[in-house]
């Protein structure tokens, strides 16, 4: 029964993310994890989506245009965030079925009306009609097993690539809800400043993050030896190549400012919240989700500025769309959390 519903119509669920988009199709989980990234020709045709046209950023050939349309979790190009959806939809579809499917598309939180109107807009504009929009900290609470409906206040903490979120949630909805437009993209922006400043050396946006996986952290644990990488980039004062070793001891001043801005927005909701809600928070924790949680040390590092624990979700990095995709599995129990 459940391969003929496949056949008629199968849902699919989109984490339409700054830095990363995937797609999680119906009783099957995520079939596509691709940066969101797009690449032009001169006269406008699509080249490469996704991993392929993440390739071209700071290194682009004449004739091309490479554009990531997300900044901060909101639509800056329209027709680019069309285009690439298209594609996107296109690849996560095996193939046409006889009706068009649902897709639930994950939101930041504080969006506007009008930018939530443009996502609808840009999801309909290719092929679905019944398009649901899901906020993305509820999408990551779901996803991490948290008993939404319950009682109890659940606290969630989101850290994307364009913006970090952090709710606490309880009977289907929002007790509180605080969104920061700074996440991992500022990580990446800090380490090429630093990089810059510190040791003369220039830098693009993939290094950087390529150093942030490898050797970032938010915490000293003091065990092990200091992770070191070798850093390839052009020295800032001539141009030429140039090759450094940075320590993550070094580096780890460069990602204090975002850390600290992202600490004092969760001290500032639980500062916020009813003295009973916080200390059912104090005694469950905080569970972390997004890209930007799995910095070295960071849940550490955010429970030593706040006083609660933290818990690391079991793969941050899919727990949105994951979360979504319960949602299409069993869509008549989480209508509640459709907010259009």
């Amino acid at each position: 029964m459940r391969g003929l519903k496949n056949i008629i119509k199968q849902d699919l669920a989109i984490d339409l993310g700054t830095a990363n988009t995937l797609i999680y199709r119906q009783n099957e989980g995520i079939v596509l994890n691709e940066p969101t990234v797009i690449a032009y020709s001169d006269n406008a045709e699509v080249i490469k989506a996704g991993r392929a046209a993440k390739e071209y950023l700071g290194r682009t050939p004449r004739g091309i245009k490479v554009l990531r349309p997300m900044k901060h979790g909101i639509i800056e190009d329209f027709d680019a965030v069309t285009q690439l959806i298209k594609v996107f939809l296109d690849c996560a579809q095996e193939r046409k079925r006889i009706f068009s499917p649902r897709v639930v598309i994950c939101i930041p939180s504080n969006i506007t009306q009008v930018e939530k109107r443009a996502i609808l807009e840009a999801a309909r504009g290719v092929g679905p009609k019944k398009v649901f929009l899901l906020e993305e900290t509820m999408a990551a609470a779901i996803g991490a097993g948290l008993p939404v409906q319950g009682e109890e206040p659940q606290m969630v903490l989101d850290i994307g690539g364009g913006t970090t979120e952090a709710a606490v949630i309880a009977e289907w909805a929002y007790i509180c809800c605080e969104t920061l437009r700074l996440a991992g993209d500022e990580m990446d922006e800090a380490i090429i400043q630093w990089l810059a400043e510190n040791r003369g050396l220039e830098i693009g946006v993939n290094t950087a993050e390529k150093v942030k996986w490898e050797i970032g952290s938010a915490w000293d644990e003091g065990i092990g030896p200091d992770l070191e990488c070798s850093v390839a980039g052009k020295d800032s004062l001539n141009g030429m190549p140039l090759t450094v070793v940075v320590t993550s001891r070094e580096l780890r001043p460069a990602l204090k400012g975002p850390l600290d801005a992202i600490s004092k927005m969760i001290k500032d909701l639980l500062n916020s919240l009813p003295s009973e809600t916080r200390a059912s928070i104090e005694a469950r924790g905080i569970t972390a989700t997004g890209g930007g949680s799995l910095i070295r040390g960071i849940t550490q590092f955010l429970a030593s500025r706040t006083g609660i624990p933290f818990h690391l979700a079991i793969d941050p990095l899919t727990t949105v769309v994951q979360g979504a995709g319960r949602t299409i599995d069993a869509f008549k129990d989480y209508q509640k959390v459709f907010i259009n």
